[in-house]
């Protein structure tokens, strides 16, 4: 009888001791997990932010998937630390993993809508626009405008051409304050004033042409022309300078991706501090 109780006393702790086994090793597992997630997360990050600052749009969606391929590795890690904790059974641990569920789904939205803004770079295309094609035709049509101030004696029509540069040329400097504007109201006088100006350069163009020569006019003609292409570049950077992308994405990484980052970070660390307080002798 007392043999048969030091079997049964034997087999218990034998049985006790492998029990705990997969528990140790579970434990061991969800902590590699959680630092493989923190790694991946703070990985994705530095992707996501350098998306945003890219200056090359090929820059910007390489960044991009590098963020996305990120997640994906995140979206498998924490499949993994589901399994884990689930065989555990212990409820505070399941609820610190859906606490960073929900945060990483706020995380994945924020991502969303935040590389769809970085790749799109409407600002700097905005930007390049206005600074080459922009500045070049409207070197021309300054020049060619100049150039006919000097074949003229004519004070009112160098008045005129004078005032349609200065016109133009304000209204070169009032797009580079639109562009990097975040706001829609200034954006939107600045439009306002950038039109009064084009009118002015109109009607001063008009001017000389009232007052030129019949030589001097097919000059003029080639100065509209030019004009007139300025007028549809500005146009196209004013239409990207609207849309706002790297503006935007600038504004959404620093303050709604900082929030959902820090709201997953902390869930994981609540979740790593109850697992390595927690031993497996009292699951």
């Amino acid at each position: 009888m007392k043999s048969q109780l030091v079997v049964m006393v034997v087999l218990a702790v034998a049985v006790g001791a492998c029990g705990k086994e997969p528990a140790i090793v579970r434990a061991t597992q969800e902590v590699k997990l959680i630092h493989a997630l923190e790694d991946a997360l703070l990985r994705s990050v530095e992707a996501e932010k350098s998306a945003v600052l890219a200056t090359t749009d090929e820059e910007s969606r390489s960044l991009a998937m590098e963020a996305q391929r990120f997640a994906t590795q995140i979206n498998r890690l924490r499949l993994d630390l589901r399994q884990l904790v689930t065989a555990d059974g212990q409820p505070q641990e399941t609820a610190q993993l859906d606490a960073f569920d929900t945060a990483w789904g706020e995380f994945e939205e924020v991502d969303r809508r935040l590389l769809a803004l970085a790749v799109a770079n409407t600002n700097l295309k905005a930007t390049r626009l206005s600074v080459s094609d922009g500045a070049r035709v409207l070197d021309r049509f300054v020049d060619a405008l100049v150039e006919m101030q000097r074949a003229s004696a004519d004070s009112e029509l160098i008045r005129a051409a004078l005032v349609a540069s200065i016109s133009a040329l304000r209204v070169q400097s009032l797009l580079m304050a639109h562009i990097p504007s975040p706001d829609d109201a200034e954006m939107t006088a600045l439009e306002k004033r950038i039109g009064e100006l084009s009118e002015e350069t109109g009607r001063q163009l008009a001017a000389v042409g009232g007052m030129a020569a019949p030589k001097p006019r097919e000059k003029l003609a080639e100065v509209a022309r030019t004009w007139d292409e300025y007028r549809r570049i500005v146009a196209e950077v004013l239409r990207l300078s609207r849309q706002n992308t790297n503006v935007l994405s600038f504004d959404v990484s620093v303050h709604e991706k900082r929030r959902v980052t820090k709201d997953c970070l902390s869930a994981l660390a609540a979740l790593l501090e109850t697992i390595e307080a927690t031993s497996p002798d009292t699951r």
